[in-house]
C-alpha cells in the first residue's frame, strides 16, 4: 500500500467505526444509506433497535462469547465487531494491568474488569471519538471503577513504559497498516513477563484486485497472513510467539457488511471471487510474551 492507502483506510475505518457507535452496532439501518434524519428512518431506527441487539449477539456467540458474559454487560456495549474473544483465554488474575488495544464501546475492557477485581485496572485505548464517548458512559452505566478509557492510536499508545501485565485486542491489529509500530508500543507498554493475547482475522489468500481503491469494503475484511503475522510479533522482541486456536470466521457477517454489499451491488461480476476471498478468512488468537 502507499502512504496515500494507508491514510485512506485509516480515515475509513475511522468513519466505520463511528458510524458504529452512533448507529449502536454493525448492523444499524444508517451504514446501508437510510435517511437517519427523517421521521421515518427514526421510526426504522427503533423498530429495529432488538433486530440488531440480536445479529450482534449471534455474532459474537459465533465467535467465543458466551451468553452469560454478554447478558452482564451494560446495554450498547456489544456492537459485534470482533473476531474472538481474547478475554476467555487471557487467564486475567486480581490486582493486574490489562490494555486494550482498540476498546470500541467497551465490551472487553467490562469482561476484564471483572476478572482484575478492584484491585486491578483496565485501560481502553481507541482512535475514534464517538468510540470512547460510548464506552465512558457505559462504564459509568455499568458502575466500572476500574476501568478507564483513553482517547489515541494504536501505533502510539498513551500508555507509560512498562506498566501494563497483559494486552489484549479484538480484531483491530489487521486493520492498522503499521502492525511493526503497533507491536512495538505493545513491547514498550509491557512489563516484563507481561503477555500479549489477540483475536484477529488471518488467511492466506492475499486481498483481491478487485476490492483496490474500495478502502470501505477493505476495511470489512482485512487478513494477515498467519506466518507474516507470527514473525512481527518475533520482529518487535516478544518470545513464546504462537497460534493458540483459531476457528473459520462466518462468511455471512463479512458478505453482509455495507461496505462489501455496495461493492458487489456496482461490481456484481466480483461475487465469485470476493466470497472465496471472505471464505479463507479465519479469526486465530495469537499470544507472545516479553522476557
Amino acid at each position: 500500500m502507499t502512504t496515500q492507502t494507508n491514510s485512506d483506510l485509516k480515515q475509513a475505518v475511522r468513519d466505520r467505526y463511528a458510524r458504529a457507535a452512533e448507529g449502536g452496532g454493525c448492523c444499524e439501518p444508517s451504514w446501508c444509506g437510510t435517511d437517519t434524519t427523517s421521521e421515518t428512518a427514526s421510526q426504522t431506527t427503533s423498530q429495529t433497535t432488538s433486530k440488531t441487539t440480536s445479529n450482534a449477539d449471534e455474532i459474537s456467540q459465533s465467535i467465543g462469547y458466551s451468553e452469560e458474559e454478554l447478558a452482564d454487560l451494560p446495554d450498547n456495549t456489544n456492537l459485534g465487531l470482533g473476531c474472538g474473544n481474547p478475554t476467555a483465554i487471557a487467564s486475567l488474575r486480581e490486582g493486574q494491568t490489562v490494555l486494550d488495544l482498540g476498546s470500541g464501546a467497551g465490551i472487553d475492557c467490562f469482561l476484564a474488569a471483572t476478572r482484575v477485581g478492584p484491585s486491578g485496572k483496565v485501560i481502553g485505548v481507541d482512535m475514534t471519538h464517538q468510540m470512547i464517548d460510548k464506552a465512558r458512559e457505559n462504564a459509568s452505566n455499568g458502575s466500572y471503577g476500574n476501568v478507564e478509557f483513553r482517547l489515541g492510536e494504536i501505533e502510539a499508545l498513551p500508555v507509560a513504559d512498562a506498566t501494563v501485565d497483559v494486552i489484549i485486542s479484538n480484531c483491530v491489529l489487521n486493520l492498522s497498516p503499521r502492525k511493526d509500530r503497533v507491536l512495538a508500543e505493545a513491547w514498550r507498554v509491557l512489563k516484563p513477563g507481561g503477555r500479549v493475547v489477540v483475536s484477529d482475522m488471518v488467511s492466506e489468500v492475499p486481498v483481491p484486485e478487485v476490492l483496490a481503491g474500495n478502502v470501505e469494503a477493505i476495511a470489512a475484511c482485512l487478513p494477515t497472513f498467519r506466518d507474516e503475522y507470527l514473525q512481527q510479533f518475533r520482529d518487535a522482541g516478544f518470545e513464546d510467539v504462537r497460534i493458540t486456536s483459531e476457528k473459520p470466521y462466518p462468511t455471512d457477517f463479512i458478505l453482509g457488511d455495507p461496505g462489501v454489499q455496495e461493492h458487489l451491488a456496482g461490481q456484481p461480476d466480483h461475487t465469485a471471487q470476493l466470497t472465496d476471498f471472505v471464505s479463507s478468512i479465519a479469526g486465530a488468537h495469537f499470544e507472545a510474551t516479553k522476557a
